[in-house]
């Protein structure tokens, strides 16, 4: 009896280790060899409606976004616009019909990816990912409600976690979307750079690195929005999504890097590129180049964007072409930063032309990483020049490797040259963040994977001594 009854322990223990690892295999088993993704506004349809996207140019869309319900913290808003209602039950089934391979995710939380150096959190984010509760039912509701609405997968736009708490809750809430998540479901995140959010680290304010890891499919990383800057009289000209940047961290390429040191596999991260121009004034049209003083920020575009200081890459292209011939134009492209600019009668935006998006996809595919994300697709011009760009220079960039690959007899990803990554990219020393410990109304209890991987060995020779 004694021996019947310890064989049943042992038995109940390897299945709850067993449980435990298997929230790991769900994000396996939906793995693809490459991403070309995309965010797609819902509240600027009418810039690109849905009608007139080329669905051929990505592997994913995003539905971009739905917030969390600032009452209950239970679920996301479903849209009480009729137009945004009928946009977002349709937005699956319209865009597969175009291209059956295609995969949809429902992105919740904040529309707006562009300001990562906005230090306040989405309160009722925060509030739901911190109770057990409303966070499991939050997780039940919005897996369930994109399902209904034929989407593949769900998205957690928070922007952004500021505390060491609500990083932690972070943690705990990716864990119990992938448990109420059905195999096959992918669970996305858009995060900024793994050890800190804002302009100066802050001491434990580190993403969740290890439950991202396990619980996710990829992380989306936004590697734009790096430096809007301090508003006039002490304002200057900057890029806003540069690949480099020696004097600092504020670059595309740190955010990879802190997220490789953080323990993120490369497979597992987009990098995330921007369809829109962020705009200034100049002081003097004399001086334009980067640094110079500004005013204010740039002209709101009315049949656009319709905010100061961002143009859509449509934008841009118009204003690129009014200014030809009538007043001084000037294009420039940093080699060393790897960013572009336009200056045309007093208004300076720096932008991503087709030699950065090449460049930083040559360097995306170097690093190993599962492909990139736009941001957002609507704000491309009417031949969908950027999409189309970017398509091209990833497949390009990756059918090269894997020549590289077949050619060095190794039948595994080379790099095709050393990525040289300047001195400033060095990360800083990441401020270890204990996991909170599981509450009483938490489905989960946590343990690192090497101690789960102990432990099932454990549960095994548990078992094998128990009968022998």
């Amino acid at each position: 009896m004694a021996l019947a009854s310890s064989s049943s322990s042992a038995i109940v223990f390897l299945v709850s280790i067993a449980v435990a690892l298997s929230l790991s295999s769900f994000a396996a088993s939906s793995s693809t060899t490459t991403v070309r993704a995309g965010y797609y506004l819902a509240a600027d349809a009418r810039l690109r409606p849905l009608a007139a996207l080329d669905a051929s140019l990505y592997t994913h869309l995003y539905y971009a976004a739905l917030p969390v319900d600032p009452t209950t913290r239970a679920s996301p808003v479903v849209p009480a616009d009729p137009d945004q209602a009928r946009l977002l039950a349709a937005f699956s089934s319209e865009l597969k019909s175009r291209n059956p391979a295609l995969r949809t995710l429902l992105s919740v939380g904040a529309a707006d990816l562009a300001s990562p150096q906005q230090q306040t959190t989405d309160p009722a984010f925060a509030a739901m990912a911190a109770d057990p509760s409303s966070r499991a039912s939050f997780a039940a509701a919005a897996v369930s409600l994109a399902e209904a609405h034929g989407f593949d997968g769900l998205d957690l736009a928070w922007r952004y976690p500021s505390s060491a708490a609500e990083m932690a809750s972070l943690g705990l809430l990716v864990a119990d979307l992938r448990a109420a998540a059905p195999r096959g479901f992918l669970l996305t995140a858009a995060v900024y750079f793994s050890d800190h959010v804002f302009a100066s680290p802050r001491p434990g304010v580190d993403y969740p690195a290890e439950a991202m890891a396990l619980c996710l499919d990829w992380a989306n990383v936004v590697a734009f929005g790096l430096r809007p800057g301090p508003p006039p009289p002490n304002a200057t000209t900057a890029f806003d999504a540069p690949l480099y940047d020696r004097a600092s961290h504020f670059s595309a390429s740190y955010g990879v890097v802190s997220w490789a040191d953080a323990g993120l596999p490369a497979a597992k991260l987009l990098m995330g590129l921007p369809l829109y121009g962020r705009s200034w004034v100049l002081r003097n049209k004399a001086h334009d180049g980067v640094g110079a003083p500004v005013v204010a920020a740039g002209p709101k575009q009315r049949r656009g964007t319709n905010a100061a200081g961002v143009m859509s890459y449509a934008e841009v292209q118009r204003l690129a072409a009014a200014g030809k011939g009538s007043v001084v134009t000037t294009t420039n492209y940093d080699n060393a930063s790897v960013a572009s600019y336009l200056s045309v009668g007093g208004v300076w935006v720096a932008f991503d032309g087709a030699a950065v998006v090449d460049e930083k996809l040559a360097f995306a595919a170097r690093r190993g990483m599962l492909g990139y994300f736009l941001w957002p697709v609507n704000y491309d011009d009417a031949n969908f020049t950027v999409s189309r760009r970017a398509s091209e220079a990833w497949m390009k960039n990756i059918q090269q490797i894997s020549s590289n690959s077949r050619n060095n007899g190794t039948g595994s990803r080379q790099a095709q040259e050393p990525v040289r990554v300047p001195p400033a990219l060095q990360s800083p020393v990441r401020t270890p963040v204990p996991m909170p410990a599981p509450t009483s109304g938490s489905k989960h209890w946590w343990l690192p994977w090497r101690k789960l991987d102990l432990f099932l060995h454990l549960g095994l020779l548990i078992i094998i001594l128990l009968w022998s």
